[in-house]
């Protein structure tokens, strides 16, 4: 509750103080939100999946220059499962780089970091999803240079997480190198590493690693660890795509080494790649290491195909999270820069995992789904 009055009462301030903005230079405020509505349908294998539309995104915020050297940002994400607390977070230009303070993505994994207005299918990749973390309060530097993009971090909790006893701290740090090959060719190289350390008497150091099968509407998550108990985590990820006119390739892998409090340490990894092509001839923006959206230049709009694969292995020693596949199939109309329609096919295979098995009562560790996902996404 506290966090949602928090979150309710800073975009309400941001958007007091964008009235006043035109009287003065600086600062400057601007609105900007998202909408992302999702409608997901299943063909159901041996688990019990959910169908129908889902509000996945719902975000409302403001952001702006305070002077030439300070920006901010402050958003919140109004979704059906809540208020909670997105970008929230003061920004200063150095000489050599910049300084973030407040709440902003953990700098690990290119699919991660890509704004969800501009990832190329509607889930990002199950990796993505359970190894990197997503949004943290801490102390943020990042510095891009010609090819070269540094990023890192000094983080605890997020806003919102509550648990009892002290917080963890994190330290993270990405590295990409992004030459240019020549003909609108652009390569990408990136490593990723953090580590978080726990206290042994906080109840943040229980911990967990889930996911649906990359349909948020299905409702159920078909591989998950359970509780584990973690005096500290260890990841790192490696990364590498290409960007040649209309043609795009992503691909990643990402592990996790968990120092368990009681019992043998586990390890899970994971990987996916993907491949994409727009039909229309634009290309996918890129810079400072990461991927933008993608434009349309002719009246009717742009069309993009792709195609990913994923895989997720969270079993180890006594751990039975179960093993994840999947094929995705896309088709994405791009009406303008800030309206998509996008329409996946998910091939989902699952086995040896203990979360089937539950949902199952105990008749079988394996399901194979097939969802139908479309999403209508305008963002500002």
């Amino acid at each position: 509750m506290k966090a949602t009055k928090l979150t309710a009462l800073g975009i309400a301030a941001g958007m007091g103080l964008a009235g006043i903005s035109q009287a003065a230079a600086y600062p400057e405020f601007e609105p900007r939100g998202r909408l992302h509505i999702d409608a997901g349908f299943h063909d159901e294998d041996n688990v019990d999946m959910d169908d129908g539309f889902l509000n996945r995104r719902a975000r409302l915020g403001v952001g702006g220059d305070l002077d030439e050297l300070w920006d901010f940002r402050i958003e919140a994400d109004f979704a059906e499962e809540g208020v909670s607390a997105a970008d929230f977070r003061l920004r200063r230009s150095l000489d050599v780089g910049r300084i973030t303070l407040g709440q902003t993505k953990v700098p690990m994994g290119l699919n991660q970091l890509t704004s969800s207005n501009n990832i190329t299918f509607i889930e990002r990749a199950t990796p993505q999803n359970i190894v990197p973390d997503s949004r943290r309060m801490g102390v943020f530097y990042d510095v891009s240079e010609g090819m070269f993009t540094f990023q890192s971090a000094l983080y605890g909790r997020a806003i919102g997480d509550d648990a009892d006893g002290d917080m963890p701290l994190g330290v993270a740090g990405r590295f990409v190198a992004s030459p240019e090959l020549g003909g609108g060719q652009i390569l990408h190289l990136g490593v990723s590493a953090a580590y978080e350390d726990f206290d042994s008497d906080s109840d943040y150091r229980t911990l967990g690693f889930s996911d649906r099968p990359e349909s948020r509407p299905a409702g159920v998550r078909l591989i998950s660890t359970g509780d584990i108990d973690a005096d500290s985590t260890t990841k790192y990820g490696l990364e590498l795509a290409y960007i040649a006119g209309p043609f795009s390739a992503e691909a990643e892998y990402v592990n996790v080494d968990v120092d368990r409090d009681n019992g043998s340490d586990v390890s899970f990894d994971g990987y996916h790649a993907q491949v994409s092509y727009v039909l229309t001839g634009e290309s996918r923006s890129y810079g400072s290491g990461g991927f933008g959206g993608i434009s349309p230049q002719g009246n009717g709009g742009a069309w993009e195909v792709a195609a990913r694969y994923s895989h997720m292995d969270l079993n180890d020693r006594d751990i039975q999270g179960g093993e994840q596949d999947s094929v995705t199939l896309a088709l994405n109309y791009y009406h303008s820069s800030n309206l998509r329609f996008m329409g996946n096919v998910i091939f989902t295979d699952v086995k040896d995992s203990g979360a089937v098995s539950d949902l199952t009562g105990g008749e079988t560790d394996e399901d194979s789904p097939v969802t139908f996902l479309a999403r209508m996404q305008y963002n500002f």
